[in-house]
């Protein structure tokens, strides 16, 4: 992917790019290339879906003509996958989010700009509204696409959370939720994924991203995505006083607007977006094995335990709270990661030219991960002398694309593993990755390695170079 958006750039400036950075992966399959030129940053984006590019490059369009904040495109390829825009940094709103709890004045009022702009992007296109031929992958948030968002979190989410429910039971709450929300109507645009991090700050102003999936929907759904973005973790009295601030703003911007109808929809919009989200937590987590999506369930379970407990959910849905009750009681609501003081996770690299590094446990085994398919900084001159510790080397194998496959995939043989020997109070696990010379490939990996361990599970690791211990 890398080749293609370069070739492209080449195709299009008519020269290399001076740098090219792959940015780390978020939960859309979208790669996002940073390319350095004389001109300064620029975004180059590749996506194999031409329907998702085409609504994205149609919104900006139309959302540059009205003068909202949205990165500017700068080039459309021809064959529709890849794109080049703007580059606005790497501060979000969700990373100037505190991490000691203590939301200050500056934070509540750039919230309330963000509101301020979101009811522009609703009212986009005036009376006629927004041009939605391009709009993918359904015109308009109705009861279908409201079903198959409830669906996602059954299948996905509930079935393999192993909680026990009534599959008819649930099926009349869901076309309760949907009958009511739907009633409300789909007249405004719906940016569909309104959250934190999809919102950057530029200069303390915000600038908005990642809005291919927009469509035509009720008001409240993205207030609701906004305010009860799980890991964001805003406090009570912040949603209740931003929840107001956007209904006064509404009320003297969005003809016929009605508060207190208005609140009705928005905390059924809370439930039906959390129950989404979830579904997306459980597909990445649970199914395609990322355990880093699990850790946004605890909060969702809170914020939706707060949504119960508050009596401000507008209709009654007996079988999705005895499912929300069920799930609050279950180990998915902890927010402490699986871990144990006994087990020492021993990761290293080694050359496979020296051969294997002898067992230093008394039980022997573990995992060995060849390295040696991936690509060989050591083969460049400007690495030759440096190791997989260096930034240089570290820069290198980030940006290149199967290096952070071949990692997460790791991870994912790792964590059943991992989780059976903390579940049997097991001492010891050992991980090796070795690659020709011990030097690069097999030291960065056990590097990355040794930090994605310890960002999902609370225990010792170990690391320790064979070949270059420095």
């Amino acid at each position: 992917m890398e080749l293609i958006v370069r070739q492209k750039y080449i195709d299009w400036k008519g020269k290399n790019p001076e740098q090219m950075e792959l940015l780390p992966a978020s939960g859309s399959h979208r790669k996002y290339y940073r390319i350095s030129g004389p001109e300064g940053n620029l975004l180059g984006v590749y996506n194999q879906s031409e329907e998702e590019n085409a609504a994205y490059v149609s919104f900006t369009r139309q959302f540059r003509e009205e003068g909202l904040p949205v990165p500017g495109l700068l080039h459309v390829c021809k064959e529709g996958t890849v794109y080049f825009v703007e580059d606005l940094g790497d501060t979000t709103l969700f990373s100037l989010l505190p991490e000691d709890g203590v939301f200050g004045d500056s934070l509540f009022s750039l919230y309330r700009e963000v509101l301020r702009c979101l009811i522009a992007f609703q009212t986009a296109g005036g009376a006629q509204g927004l041009d939605y031929s391009h709009v993918y992958p359904v015109a308009e948030f109705d009861r279908r696409a409201m079903e198959w968002d409830l669906n996602h979190f059954k299948y996905f989410f509930l079935k393999l959370s192993g909680i026990e429910f009534s599959e008819s039971l649930l099926q009349q709450d869901f076309e309760r939720l949907t009958d009511f929300v739907a009633s409300s109507g789909c007249k405004y645009f719906m940016y569909r994924d309104f959250q934190s991090r999809n919102i950057m700050v530029e200069d303390g102003k915000p600038w908005f991203i990642d809005f291919q999936g927009g469509r035509r929907g009720p008001l409240a759904y993205d207030v609701a995505s906004l305010l009860y973005d799980a890991k964001a973790d805003l406090p009570g009295t912040w949603r209740a006083a931003l929840l107001e601030e956007y209904i006064r703003e509404a009320s003297g911007r969005i003809a016929g607007f009605d508060g207190e109808a208005f609140r009705k929809e928005f905390h059924a919009c809370v439930l039906l977006r959390i129950l989404q989200a979830m579904g997306t937590y459980g597909l990445r987590g649970f199914y395609e094995r990322k355990p880093l999506f699990l850790k946004s369930v605890p909060y969702a379970l809170r914020n939706l335990a707060v949504l119960l407990d508050s009596g401000r959910l507008p209709l009654r849905l007996p079988e999705t709270e005895r499912i929300i009750r069920a799930l609050q009681a279950s180990p998915l609501a902890s927010f402490s990661k699986p871990g144990s003081e006994r087990l020492k996770i021993k990761v290293g690299s080694f050359s496979f030219k020296q051969g294997l590094p002898p067992a230093e446990d008394a039980h022997g085994g573990g995992f060995v991960f060849d390295c040696r398919f991936l690509p060989n900084p050591g083969r460049l001159e400007e690495y030759k002398s440096l190791t997989g510790r260096s930034p240089e080397v570290r820069r290198y194998l980030a940006m290149q694309g199967e290096v952070p496959v071949f990692l997460q995939n790791c991870l994912q043989l790792l964590s059943p593993a991992i989780r059976n020997y903390l579940s049997r109070d097991f001492e010891s696990l050992s991980i090796l990755f070795g690659c020709t010379g011990g030097q690069h490939r097999s030291v960065y990996c056990a590097e990355e390695m040794a930090r994605l361990l310890r960002e999902n599970f609370d225990v010792e690791v170990r690391v320790r170079h064979w070949v270059h211990p420095e």
